[in-house]
C-alpha cells in the first residue's frame, strides 16, 4: 500500500516538474519577446526625435508613431502574458510545498519508528553479544547484515529528510523571487501604458494638424499610387523576362531556392535596425480614413545613412532607376528580393551576392529627412508577406 502511494506522489511530482519546465520555457519566450519590442520602440523613438526636428508635421512622423504605438500595446499584451504565466507557475509552487511538507511529515514519521525500533533494541542491536550469541556462522552474518542495512536506513531516512527541506527552502525561494518578479512587471506595464496614452496623444494632434493640409495630402496620395504601380509593373516585366529566360535555357537553382524556402522566418533583417511603417497588403492611410493603400512589400523606416543589407545568398538579377531613385532585384533561384528607395547602389546585375552584403545606400527624403527602404518578396509571378520570412 505504501509502495502505491509514494508511487502516485512521485507521479504527482514529475507532472508538476514537466508543467514547471513547459511554463519556464514559455517566460524565456516571452521575455525575448519583450527584448525584441523593447529594442524596436527604442528605435522608432530615435527616429521620431530625428523626424520631430521639422517644423512641419509629416506622414513619415504619423507612420512612426502609429507603429510604435502597435509595438506598446504588443508589449503590454506580451506583460499581461508574462504575468498570468508567472502566476500560473507560484500556484504550482505553492502546492508543490504543500506536497512537499506533506512528504517531509511522513519522513520524519518513518525515521521516528525506526528510533523507536532502535531504542527497544538497543541492548541486542548495540552489543556485540547480539552477534555472538548466533547459533552458526551463517546467522552471524544475517546478523550483521541486518545491523547494517538499519544503520543504513536510518541514514538514507535522515537524507531524504534533508534532501525535502532543501526542495521546500529552494521553491520557497523560486516562489518569492516570481512574486518580486509579478510586481515589477506590473509597475512596468503601468508605466509603458502610461507612455502608450502619451503617444495617442501625440498622434491625434499630428493627425489634426495634417488634416488641415487635406488637398496636398490627397495630390501626394495620387502622385504616390502612380508611382507604385509604374514600379509594380515594371518589377512583373522583368519576373516575366527572367521566367522567360529560364524556361529557353532551363537553368533554375532549385537547391538554391530550397534553401531559401528553409530559410522562411529566418532571414536577417535588409537594414541593420529599423521599424516597419508600412505593412504588407491593404491598409488604411495614416490620416485619410476613407483612403486604402496597396503594398505589394514592406517599408522600413531606418537611420540616415543606412545600406541595404542582402538578405541571403543569390545573383543580382537587374538594377534600375524609378526616376528618383534605384532598384535592385536579386534571384534566390525560383525567388526574387526587392530592394527600393535606393540613392546609391554598390552591385550590378550579373553579381554573385552573400548573406548581410551591401547592396545600395537607403535614401533619404530632403523635405521630410526620412529614410525608408521598401522591400518585397517574390515566388515567381507571386509576392508574399516579406514580414513572414524575416527573424
Amino acid at each position: 500500500m505504501r509502495r502505491k502511494i509514494a508511487y502516485h506522489i512521485l507521479l504527482a511530482l514529475m507532472f508538476f516538474n514537466v508543467n514547471l519546465i513547459c511554463n519556464a520555457q514559455s517566460v524565456n519566450d516571452l521575455e525575448k519577446q519583450v527584448n525584441k519590442l523593447q529594442n524596436e520602440i527604442k528605435t522608432s523613438q530615435n527616429l521620431l526625435k530625428k523626424t520631430s526636428k521639422n517644423k512641419e508635421t509629416t506622414i513619415r512622423e504619423v507612420e512612426l508613431l502609429q507603429a510604435q504605438i502597435k509595438k506598446r500595446d504588443d508589449l503590454i499584451k506580451t506583460y499581461d502574458k508574462q504575468i498570468a504565466l508567472l502566476n500560473k507557475e507560484t500556484k504550482g509552487y505553492q502546492k508543490d510545498i504543500s506536497n512537499l511538507q506533506n512528504e517531509l511529515e511522513r519522513h520524519r514519521k518513518e525515521y521516528a519508528d525506526l528510533l523507536v525500533i532502535h531504542y527497544r533494541n538497543r541492548n541486542s542491536i548495540n552489543n556485540l553479544l547480539f552477534i555472538f550469541s548466533s547459533e552458526d556462522f551463517n546467522q552471524a552474518v544475517r546478523r550483521i547484515r541486518y545491523i547494517q542495512q538499519f544503520n543504513d536506513l536510518l541514514k538514507d531516512k535522515m537524507q531524504k529528510i534533508d534532501e525535502t527541506k532543501t526542495e521546500i527552502r529552494e521553491r520557497i525561494e523560486k516562489n518569492e523571487r516570481d512574486k518580486k518578479r509579478i510586481e515589477n512587471l506590473n509597475n512596468t506595464q503601468k508605466k509603458e501604458r502610461n507612455e502608450l496614452n502619451k503617444d495617442k496623444q501625440s498622434l491625434n494632434e499630428k493627425v489634426a494638424k495634417l488634416k488641415k493640409e487635406e488637398k496636398k495630402i490627397k495630390k501626394d496620395i495620387a502622385q504616390k499610387e502612380k508611382e507604385t504601380k509604374d514600379l509594380q509593373a515594371k518589377i512583373k516585366k522583368i519576373i516575366e523576362e527572367e521566367l522567360a529566360r529560364r524556361r529557353a535555357d532551363a537553368t533554375i537553382d532549385t537547391e538554391l531556392a530550397a534553401n531559401f524556402e528553409s530559410n522562411k522566418g529566418k532571414l536577417p533583417w535588409p537594414v541593420a535596425s529599423g521599424v516597419v511603417t508600412k505593412k504588407y497588403g491593404k491598409s488604411a492611410h495614416p490620416t485619410q480614413s476613407k483612403v486604402t493603400v496597396m503594398n505589394n512589400g514592406i517599408d522600413i523606416t531606418t537611420e540616415q545613412g543606412a545600406n541595404a543589407l542582402c538578405v541571403f545568398d543569390g545573383q543580382v538579377s537587374t538594377v534600375f532607376n524609378t526616376g528618383s531613385t534605384n532598384v535592385v532585384m536579386v534571384r534566390h533561384g525560383t525567388y526574387f528580393t526587392l530592394y527600393a528607395n535606393l540613392d546609391k547602389v554598390y552591385v550590378k546585375s550579373g553579381d554573385k551576392v552573400k548573406t548581410g552584403e551591401k547592396i545600395g545606400l537607403v535614401h533619404t527624403g530632403a523635405t521630410d529627412n526620412v529614410t525608408i527602404l521598401h522591400f518585397e518578396v517574390w515566388n515567381d509571378k507571386n509576392n508574399t508577406n516579406p514580414e513572414g520570412w524575416l527573424r
